[in-house]
C-alpha cells in the first residue's frame, strides 16, 4: 500500500482564482432505481466550479436520501457560504482553501468532498499532472470494477457482479441468484446488497441456502442497530461481511474493528468528505489487514472521475462499485469505458474534465 505524497507538485500553491460557479444538476434513471430503502427515478446534486488561469476544477456535491446526513438545501447554503468566505479576495493559497473546505463543509460530507475535489481537480491542472498523481506520484493506472446484472452482455473469468436483494421471499432471492449465474457462462462472483434489510434468523437462514454459490461478500446484511447480531451472524457464515452505511470517519471504523465486526469495508466518499481523512481511513483499514473499497452513492460522472482518480491513488485492488454510470440516461460529462473489468485512467491533467453538460 503506497500512502498519499503529501502534494508531489508544488509549483503552484497560490492561486488567483478567476470564478466561483455553483450549479444544479439532475440526472434521469434508464428505469427506475430500486433497492430495499427506496425508489429513485432522478439523482439531483450541486457542482461547483474552481476557475484560474484558464483551468477548471471541478467537485460534485450529491447527498442521497436516507444515507446521507445532510439535505440538498445544506449543502447549498454551505457552498454559497463557502463562495461567500472568499469574496473579493481571490489570491488565495492552497491550505487556506482546505481549511476553508473544512469550515464549511463541517457536519456536511457531501460539500467537503465536492470543495476538495474541485481544489485538487484544479491544482492538479495548474501542474500539468492527473488529479491521481497529483495525491500520489505511484498511483495504479488500472482499477477494478465490479459490474451489474442486465447492464453486461459479454462477461470473463473473475468479473464481479454486485446485486441489490429487494424481495422479501428468501427462496425467490435464490431463485433470482441462480438465474444470474445461469446466464454467465464464466466463473463469476456475487456481492449481494441487502441495504439492512434481513432479520438475524432470516440471515442465517439465507446465508446457508447461498452455501456452494460463488458470493464475494454480502453487504449490509442487517440494521447497524445491532452489532451483537452482526457479530452472531459472523459466527454462523464463511460468507465474507460487507459492512458501508456507518463508515464515516476513523472512529466508526475503530468501532467495527474493537467489536470484530466486518470482513470487508466499503468506503463512499460522498458520506465522508475531506480527501486526507479517506486515506488515513484506508491506511487503517491495510494496517489491520482487512479488504476494502471504493463505492458510488449515485452521483454524477464528475464525482465518479473523483472516485476512479482516488481508488488509483490509493492503490485499491479491490473491485469498486464506480461504474453506476450505466443506471443513468443522461450525464454531466463522459465517463472512461470498462474493459473485462478494467477502467484505466487517461493521461488528462486534473479529471480529464473537458466540459459538462449542466
Amino acid at each position: 500500500y503506497n500512502c498519499f505524497l503529501i502534494i508531489v507538485y508544488l509549483k503552484y500553491s497560490n492561486m488567483i482564482l478567476d470564478s466561483i460557479n455553483i450549479s444544479s444538476y439532475e440526472l434521469n434513471f434508464k428505469k427506475q432505481y430500486i433497492n430495499a430503502k427506496f425508489k429513485l427515478n432522478n439523482r439531483k446534486g450541486w457542482i461547483i466550479q474552481l476557475t484560474s488561469n484558464g483551468f477548471t476544477g471541478y467537485g460534485d456535491c450529491s447527498p442521497l436520501e436516507k444515507f446521507s446526513i445532510e439535505t440538498l438545501d445544506q449543502c447549498a447554503y454551505a457552498l454559497e457560504g463557502f463562495k461567500l468566505s472568499i469574496g473579493s479576495n481571490y489570491d488565495i493559497d492552497f491550505d487556506e482553501l482546505l481549511y476553508l473546505s473544512k469550515v464549511h463543509g463541517e457536519g456536511i460530507p457531501s460539500v467537503q468532498f465536492a470543495i476538495d475535489c474541485a481544489i485538487y481537480d484544479l491544482l492538479s491542472q495548474l501542474n500539468q499532472v492527473q488529479f491521481d498523481k497529483y495525491l500520489n506520484e505511484n498511483a495504479s493506472s488500472d482499477i477494478s470494477v465490479a459490474h451489474y446484472p442486465n447492464y453486461i452482455n459479454n462477461s470473463f473469468d473473475g468479473m464481479v457482479l454486485k446485486i441489490k436483494i429487494v424481495n422479501n421471499n428468501l427462496f425467490k432471492d435464490l431463485e433470482y441468484i441462480d438465474g444470474i449465474l445461469n446466464n454467465y457462462k464464466h466463473d463469476i462472483k456475487l456481492r449481494l446488497d441487502f441495504n439492512g434489510s434481513l432479520s438475524l434468523d432470516r440471515a442465517i437462514r439465507f446465508c446457508k441456502m447461498l452455501d456452494g454459490r460463488p458470493i464475494d461478500y454480502i453487504e449490509q446484511p442487517l440494521s447497524m442497530k445491532s452489532y451483537e447480531d452482526l457479530y452472531e451472524l459472523s459466527m454462523h457464515t464463511d460468507i465474507p461481511i460487507a459492512i458501508d452505511e456507518v463508515i464515516v470517519d476513523i472512529e466508526s471504523i475503530e468501532k467495527l474493528l474493537e467489536n470484530s465486526i466486518g470482513d470487508v469495508f466499503i468506503l463512499k466518499p460522498m458520506l465522508i468528505g475531506n480527501i486526507k481523512k479517506i486515506q488515513k481511513m484506508i491506511q487503517l483499514l491495510s494496517n489491520e489487514g482487512k479488504r476494502y473499497n471504493i463505492s458510488s452513492l449515485l452521483e454524477s460522472n464528475i464525482g465518479r472521475l473523483a472516485y476512479l482518480h482516488l481508488a488509483s491513488a490509493l492503490n485499491i485492488e479491490e473491485e469498486c462499485g464506480i461504474a453506476t454510470n450505466v443506471f443513468f440516461e443522461n450525464d454531466l460529462c463522459s465517463f472512461p469505458k470498462t474493459k473485462n473489468g478494467i477502467i484505466s485512467i487517461d493521461k488528462k491533467f486534473g479529471l480529464g474534465i473537458n466540459e459538462i453538460n449542466i
